[in-house]
């Protein structure tokens, strides 16, 4: 357990929330497994609360500071190898890389192995599915001119925000580039690079990925997944 991590003063801030955990939330019908979860992200500087994310195996998490991580209710972070049959590579990577960089991560959406590293915005809405192993760069890293790339720190690196909407699903191994929208609804296929925004509700798979059919939805289940009031 991370417990056995902490210095003598992070113990003892553990031991009291932990006691305070079993006095008040406990009570509320949530579960140790949940505070550890809870604890263990805001210890690394998340934004959420208490039962909002479940944690199946450690995620890694490198936060610069004046930067924000926020996850919202019923999202699922899989690090661990032996729960997802699909081959998680490694764990779950959160990574903001500057000042005032945001990764958003909307309700009741999962994450399998997965990577987001940010240096502006990274937006992924409610009930998004990422894939195992797919990489999320906002980031080109470093700079275009190699004698900034060896000589300016990479000043003058580009970056541009990313939105990834509702319903969206992402499919193993596939890597998301700076800049990229994906509309409502829409599928990645499996090891994609996807370079140029995505229209809702359509099929776009390959290197680079190109558009390979429409999904049909009928106005009430488009109703009832886009329009809902809540």
């Amino acid at each position: 357990m991370f417990y056995s991590l902490f210095g003598l003063k992070k113990k003892i801030k553990f031991i009291l929330a932990v006691l305070k955990f079993t006095l008040r939330e406990r009570a509320l019908g949530y579960t140790y497994k949940q505070f550890y979860d809870y604890y263990y992200l805001i210890l690394n500087g998340v934004d959420t609360k208490l039962g909002y994310v479940t944690l199946l195996g450690k995620p890694v998490i490198q936060k610069h500071p004046n930067s924000i991580i926020r996850i919202e209710k019923g999202v699922t972070l899989v690090s661990d190898v032996t729960t997802n049959i699909a081959g998680i590579s490694h764990p779950v990577i959160l990574a903001t890389l500057r000042k005032n960089s945001c990764i958003h991560i909307g309700k009741d959406s999962g994450l399998s192995g997965s990577t987001i590293c940010c240096a502006a915005s990274v937006q992924l809405g409610e009930y998004v599915g990422i894939g195992v192993n797919t990489s999320i760069y906002d980031t080109d890293f470093h700079a275009l001119d190699p004698y900034e790339r060896k000589f300016d720190n990479n000043s003058n690196t580009i970056s541009k925000p990313i939105v990834i909407a509702d319903f969206v699903w992402i499919g193993g191994h596939s890597i998301i580039l700076k800049g990229v929208n994906i509309a409502n609804g829409a599928i990645i296929g499996a090891g994609s690079v996807i370079s140029k925004d995505i229209p809702e509700l359509s099929i776009y798979a390959g290197n680079p990925a190109k558009f390979i059919k429409k999904i049909n939805v009928d106005d009430t289940t488009y109703d009832n997944l886009f329009n809902a009031s809540s």
